[in-house]
């Protein structure tokens, strides 16, 4: 069942710098795949907003006690936590990142 009432997203800042970073460099050879991962990325943030435990929890113990959560769109894996109504993105880092030494 879908809820009626959406929770609100929000970006920290360095999830907004990882977003820009991942839609430059993927623009910079192929500006129609970068709006199309731009676009995954967003449609998959609308859905995540109207069912905000859809995303896995972590199986790595540290990344888990942090409290977050991950969807993963294409090769980008984006972590967030939920605060009350809000989803906060941490982070979008590609799937070969270290990226438990970047959360």
């Amino acid at each position: 069942m879908i809820s009626k009432d959406k929770y609100q997203i929000r970006f920290l800042r360095i999830a907004e710098e990882d977003f820009i970073e991942i839609v430059s460099f993927i623009a910079h050879d192929n500006p129609s795949a970068a709006n199309s991962i731009a676009d995954k990325i967003e449609k998959n943030l609308e859905i995540l907003s109207e069912n905000p435990l859809l995303g896995r929890i972590p199986r790595d113990e540290e990344i888990k006690n942090m409290g977050y959560r991950y969807i993963i769109v294409k090769n980008y894996i984006i972590f967030y936590s939920i605060e009350g109504r809000t989803i906060l993105i941490h982070r979008i880092l590609h799937g070969v990142r270290n990226y438990k030494s970047l959360l």
